[in-house]
């Protein structure tokens, strides 16, 4: 099947809103997701395929700096690389951008994120106690995660 990695529209804020509700117990609006697609610093990319929008991502840059600030797939869709595929995608823009480090930070419960991080070269920086709750019977840290890129 293929699918197209591009940048995200205005007209990408809802599908993208349902993938992220799909993924997370704490959802963002479509609103807040368009606000952030119309917002300079901030790169949007998704992966469509037949039926729409499978996967997105959301990078914020400042100061040489760029965070995925959130990264969602189509649980029909995950487990075949669509998000490891946007973040590989979105390393080149960012570092051509002037970027030099990605931060993340990811619940640590979420062992199939982690993984896919550490596959792409982050590692471990610290950690933020009881950082997640949301859906969960007790809080989790996040862990927080970077990796260089570019010059």
């Amino acid at each position: 099947m293929t699918h197209t990695i591009r940048r995200l529209t205005r007209a990408d804020a809802g599908p993208a809103a349902q993938l992220h509700a799909a993924g997370f117990a704490d959802p963002w609006s479509a609103a807040s997701i368009e606000t952030l697609i119309d917002t300079d610093n901030v790169l949007a990319l998704g992966i469509e395929g037949e039926g729409g929008l499978l996967a997105f991502v959301l990078f914020q840059s400042a100061a040489g700096e760029s965070e995925l600030l959130t990264i969602a797939t189509s649980p029909a869709r995950r487990g075949e690389g669509l998000a490891g595929q946007l973040i590989e995608a979105a390393i080149p823009v960012l570092a051509g951008a002037g970027n030099t480090r990605l931060l993340l930070d990811v619940a640590e419960d979420n062992t199939p994120a982690r993984r896919l991080y550490v596959r792409l070269g982050f590692t471990e920086d610290g950690r933020r106690k009881g950082y997640y709750s949301a859906g969960r019977p007790s809080p989790v840290d996040a862990l927080l995660m970077s990796r260089a890129i570019g010059g």
